[in-house]
Formats: C-alpha cells, sequence, structure tokens
C-alpha cells in the first residue's frame, strides 16, 4: 500500500511536470511565429518584467509584515497572544530584528539573520522560548552570533532614565527583569539603540515613539545589589554591559 502511494504520487508529479513543459513549450512557438519579429525581444522582457514584479510584491510583503509586528508590539493582549500561538503551534521565531527601536522583523535561529555589523541603530535579540518557562531570558545578540548564555547574578535594585522631549524631562524606570523577561544576561549591553528599544516596547504609554526618536542621550543613574548609586550618561558608545558577578560602565 505505502508503494502504491508513493508510486502514484511520483506519477502524478511526472505527469503535472510533462504538462507544464509542453505548456511553455507550445507558447514559445506560439509567440515565434506568431511575432517573429518582437520574438527575441519578448524574451529579455518578459523576465524581466517578471522579476521586477517578484520584487515589488517582496517590497510590499516586507512593509506589511512590518506595519503587522508593530501593530502587535503596540498592543500587550495581542502580542501575548501571538506568543503563546507560537509556542503551542512549535514556531520558534525567537530572534527580534530591531531597527531605531522598533521591530524589523522576527526570524527563526535557523535562518539567515540580517547583518548588524557597524550599524548603529540596528541590533538583535535572541529570546530562548525552548525553557517553557514564564520568565524568559533575553540576549542581545553580537557580531559573532551565538544562542548560549548565562544568566548573571546581577540585579540592580533601580534602574533609571531621564530625557529631555522638547520642553520636558521626562523619567522612566528601567526593569530588566520581570516576570516575563530578564535581560539580566552576561555580555548583554544596554545602550542607546536598546533603551529606545526597551521605551518603545515596554513604556509606550509614558512616551510617544516620535519623543523616543529625538532623544540624543539617556542620563542613567543605577542603584545596585550593594546599594552603590552610579550616574553616567548614555549617548554615542557610552553603554553599560551586564557580566557574570559585576556590570561594566563604558564611557567616551
Amino acid at each position: 500500500m505505502v508503494l502504491y502511494t508513493i508510486f502514484t504520487t511520483l506519477l502524478g508529479s511526472l505527469f503535472t511536470l510533462l504538462r507544464t513543459s509542453a505548456l511553455l513549450i507550445l507558447l514559445n512557438d506560439y509567440f515565434k511565429r506568431t511575432y517573429p519579429e518582437k520574438y527575441e525581444t519578448l524574451l529579455i522582457e518578459i523576465p524581466l518584467q517578471l522579476i521586477y514584479v517578484y520584487s515589488k510584491c517582496q517590497i510590499m510583503s516586507g512593509k506589511v509584515q512590518r506595519k503587522v509586528n508593530e501593530f502587535i508590539e503596540a498592543n500587550p493582549p495581542i502580542k501575548k497572544l501571538m506568543s503563546d500561538l507560537y509556542k503551542c503551534s512549535g514556531r520558534d521565531l525567537e530572534i527580534e530584528h530591531i531597527v531605531n527601536g522598533d521591530v524589523s522583523g522576527k526570524y527563526k535561529r535557523t535562518q539567515s539573520l540580517p547583518d548588524t555589523r557597524d550599524k548603529a541603530n540596528e541590533l538583535l535579540i535572541f529570546s530562548d522560548l525552548s525553557t517553557n518557562e514564564k520568565c524568559v531570558n533575553k540576549k542581545i545578540l553580537q557580531p559573532d552570533i551565538d544562542f548560549t548564555y548565562k544568566i548573571s547574578s546581577v540585579q540592580f535594585i533601580l534602574c533609571e532614565v531621564r530625557f529631555n522631549v522638547k520642553t520636558e524631562t521626562k523619567c522612566i524606570v528601567v526593569l530588566l527583569k520581570s516576570e516575563t523577561y530578564n535581560y539580566y544576561i552576561v555580555n548583554n549591553i544596554i545602550d542607546k539603540k536598546f533603551l529606545k528599544y526597551y521605551l518603545k516596547n515596554y513604556a509606550s504609554d509614558s512616551v510617544t515613539s516620535e519623543e523616543i526618536n529625538e532623544i540624543n542621550t539617556f542620563h542613567v543613574k543605577v542603584i545596585d545589589n550593594d546599594v552603590n548609586i552610579e550616574t553616567f550618561d548614555i549617548k554615542g558608545e557610552n553603554c553599560l554591559i551586564v557580566k557574570e558577578n559585576e556590570y561594566i560602565i563604558v564611557s567616551e
């Protein structure tokens, strides 16, 4: 029975291939006889037009995907529902491609990922969904892509950022760990592009996307688990790097 099924499937595929080949041959013969003067031109123009249409479809598909991702990210209930559906369906879209703080696309770890090297406004964030834990560990991927990670023992009592928007100064508490996510991962870099992503995805009720895009400098204050207080600015290449038992502040 199995052999019969395989045989009929192969036979059906063969007939489909033969029909398609016959149709292409007939079309080629028709154009060659009907439009002999334009035949050579058509051979060039038709593939070019097909490539153009395919490219336009790819661009439109990318725009639609970005809009859908933005809508999902802006609506926490829908975001949670989609996350649950991905897990239930076995889909492992674990990697977010971030551009200017917005989620531009989502990928599986087995896919070819966007190159973010030397791009000051882009980053990749890996969410380990394989643990099936409610709190998802999130690793900010570096140019040398590596999905292994270690959880840091660092825990801030307070981490807040202040920034100027128009004529107002705003202050936002940054939670690097909650019931649903954990950014206390060794070698995670908290820099300007990450903070813009954080504000757009976790503090959108306190600051608008337009305001976030205008931020040049974050004034940061952290109180660590030894009650040490650190204040510093994050701009340009300035950042905070999470280590296994400590954190490093990098200033220009």
